[in-house]
């Protein structure tokens, strides 16, 4: 049979094609999947097909991060990277950031992320006094890796017109020292309500910081994640600037992956107004749902949980009121819109099922994080069809910190991925990247060990195989984004995405999850990225 020249046929030593069993062979025609099977039935059917042979290696569907911050990720390209894996000690911090001060534009703010007081600076939150040394007189805003506190500078400070006797703003507060006076922190909405629409009132005068740079670092950020296998995204808190620039290189082709965005909640109204409802938009770029926060940072100590942290009373923040989700809750069932519902602790997670069952809401929602559970809540999210989508890296990459803040009897129950797979609960692959580390090899490591860095225990009884975990990072991921008719498999009609792995991934020790090489990422039939 004659078959157009522009189909690829695929061997490789294991196909997971998650449509029957494990085969050698997928053949690609333009950007979808034409049949998978054995190479030799392949290709007698395909004889024209051009044929790339990977040897031993394992060919998975593309993997599919549900929830992470690709134009937060491509912003932070443009700034300073404070974080621990790149710097060796509060040294390299200091010297890092003195030398972006010297180098960035005078009418530019000094944007430092992903900084982490436990790893980098002998578990002393920094204050304005540390930035003002580095920056001087320049606004300088430091944003902790679990992105929900910062540290701002004075120049800031007067910037935002915040002084000593400034009101904490609602859900949000600023740090203070025993006399009163501010000491830079900016927790929740001071952050997200105060300081971030500070910077965006500055000059945007400077060539690095136009909209050509910033979509020049999506392409970047972009290439960036093919590099680890990545072939769509769920962008989890997307803007108007944001939405611009990602439609911007969409248009210009210049997207390498698939992006479902979920527009923050004051674009609610906007987009029903429009009739806009989720799914809008193509097979590169959609609108997924919206966003909304109910409480804190699981890696920031800050979200809402039944039971005080270890050593403290202490037991986190909410961000919203229960009557306000409500009303949020019934605009976004009639407008057709899926909500991703930040909730991390008991409390916050409870709030939410208990609103949904109140206004009898009708929407398949998300809920983001979904941290720290029961069997009683984990039975109301299956009943009520949510789909979860939990951090899978965190055991491993903050794992050490969150035993000190939860202790272990509540580890047992963080990042429930067994108890929600055994419940028929959808769940969802997802780094919440800058919060948790980019690379997915790690989320796999993380779900299947659920060991720390330093080797210890987090909770072992959530932990699941590695081919459960694959299906979170592409099946279970394809649903939270609403595509899983035509993503998450390599099955005729589907999206001719693919992850390659060296080797026969299944067999790898599962402590070496993490360095298992990626040989080849493949969008729409399109090698991105190759080893």
């Amino acid at each position: 049979m004659n078959r157009s020249m522009d189909s690829t046929l695929i061997k490789a030593g294991r196909v997971i094609t998650f449509d029957g069993t494990d085969t050698e062979g997928v053949v690609f025609v333009g950007d979808r999947v034409a049949a998978t099977g054995s190479f030799a039935a392949l290709h007698a059917k395909y004889p024209h097909a051009a044929v790339v042979d990977y040897g031993d290696a394992t060919v998975i569907p593309g993997l599919h991060d549900a929830h992470l911050h690709l134009t937060m990720m491509a912003m932070q390209l443009m700034g300073v990277d404070a974080s621990p894996e790149s710097l060796r000690d509060e040294g390299a911090l200091r010297a890092r950031i003195a030398g972006a001060h010297k180098d960035t534009p005078a009418d530019s703010w000094l944007r430092i992320s992903r900084y982490d007081q436990v790893r980098t600076t002998g578990n002393r939150v920094w204050t304005r006094e540390d930035l003002d040394e580095l920056a001087g007189d320049r606004p300088a805003v430091m944003t902790h890796v679990g992105a929900h506190w910062g540290v701002v500078n004075s120049a800031a400070l007067r910037l935002m017109g915040v002084g000593d006797t400034t009101p904490d703003p609602r859900h949000g507060s600023y740090g203070r020292d025993a006399s009163g006076r501010l000491t830079g922190l900016v927790v929740e909405q001071a952050l997200f309500d105060v300081v971030y629409p500070a910077l965006s009132r500055m000059p945007q005068l400077a060539s690095d910081h136009s909209p050509a740079a910033f979509a020049a670092s999506i392409r970047s950020a972009s290439a960036l994640l093919n590099s680890h296998g990545i072939t769509a995204v769920g962008d989890a808190m997307v803007g108007a600037s944001d939405l611009r620039a990602l439609q911007a290189v969409r248009a210009e082709g210049g997207l390498g992956v698939r992006v479902t965005a979920l527009m923050t909640a004051p674009f609610l109204h906007a987009l029903s107004t429009a009739g806009i409802a989720g799914g809008f938009g193509d097979d590169w770029l959609r609108i997924g749902g919206i966003k909304t926060f109910l409480d804190g940072a699981v890696a920031g100590r800050s979200c809402a949980v039944a039971e005080p942290f270890e050593g403290s009373d202490d037991v986190g923040i909410m961000t919203m009121e229960s009557a306000e989700l409500a009303e949020l809750v019934e605009r976004a069932d009639r407008a057709g819109l899926p909500l991703a519902v930040h909730a991390n602790g008991e409390r916050a997670i409870t709030m939410l099922l208990d609103v949904l069952d109140a206004v009898g809401s009708t929407g398949r929602h998300r809920i983001e994080h979904c941290s720290i559970v029961t069997p009683e809540l984990v039975d109301r999210i299956r009943r009520r069809r949510l789909i979860v989508v939990p951090f899978a890296s965190y055991p491993l990459y903050h794992g050490d910190k969150l035993l000190d803040w939860y202790g272990a009897h509540r580890a047992e129950r963080m990042f429930a991925h067994q108890w929600f797979l055994r419940a028929g609960v959808d769940v969802a692959g997802s780094s919440d990247y800058p919060c948790g580390p980019l690379d997915p090899r790690l989320g796999l490591q993380s779900m299947v060990t659920r060991r720390t860095r330093s080797g210890k225990e987090f909770g072992s009884a959530q932990s699941v195989d590695l081919r459960e975990a694959i299906a979170m990072y592409t099946i279970g991921s394809a649903k939270a984004a609403g595509t899983s008719g035509w993503m998450g498999r390599l099955a005729s009609g589907y999206l001719a995405d693919a992850t390659v792995f060296e080797g026969d991934l299944l067999a790898s020790p599962s402590d070496e999850l993490g360095t298992v090489p990626v040989l080849a990422t493949w969008v729409g039939g399109e090698v991105k990225w190759q080893a």
